[in-house]
């Protein structure tokens, strides 16, 4: 009877010590598995160059943060023209702004060497047409078209080898 006492002490013993080792390798496998979970999110959202893609710079921007990375399209029919600032007709109120980006589409890639050497004349050029437009003209998806029609058919004025096709606004900020 003693003996099969201690069988079952013993028993009960070993049953309580795996319950203690099961909590402890669950306690142990949660830890491991919300270790991974941070480590992969964090790997996620950094900014590690993993795939060769641009690096994930974050701007914040009013109450959320936008992404400021940019891939560079690297057409050779594609010239830069620059960035603008200037302010804009607003019929002796207080003053807007407009703020572009414009890139120009040519008609051949040699036009380049004239647009460089032009620069100055196309960039005061732009700036005028700019400085004509209102705020409520080049708010609309409509004015946007026409500015972009104006300083084509300006700039088109100004050159003597080709033509520009489109221009572009990698940028347009209005204040």
């Amino acid at each position: 009877m003693c003996h099969y006492l201690s069988l079952v002490a013993n028993i009960g013993y070993n049953n309580i010590m795996n319950k203690n080792k099961i909590r402890s390798y669950t306690v142990f496998v949660i830890i491991m598995i919300m270790l991974m979970v941070l480590i992969a999110y964090e790997v996620s959202n950094s900014s590690f160059n993993f795939k060769g893609n641009i690096l994930k710079q974050k701007q914040k921007v009013g109450m959320g943060y936008v992404r400021t990375g940019r891939v560079e399209f690297k057409a050779k029919d594609i010239f830069f023209l620059g960035d603008f600032t200037t302010n804009m007709d607003t019929y002796g109120r207080a003053g807007k702004f407009v703020r572009v980006e414009v890139r120009l589409k040519m008609s051949d890639v040699d036009l380049a060497d004239e647009l460089k050497d032009k620069n100055i004349v196309l960039r005061d050029a732009v700036i005028e047409e700019l400085s004509l437009k209102s705020f409520s003209k080049v708010s609309t998806q409509k004015g946007k078209l026409a500015l972009k029609a104006g300083i084509k058919k300006r700039l088109n004025g100004i050159l003597a080898d080709g033509d520009i096709e489109e221009v572009y606004f990698t940028k347009f900020i209005i204040q």
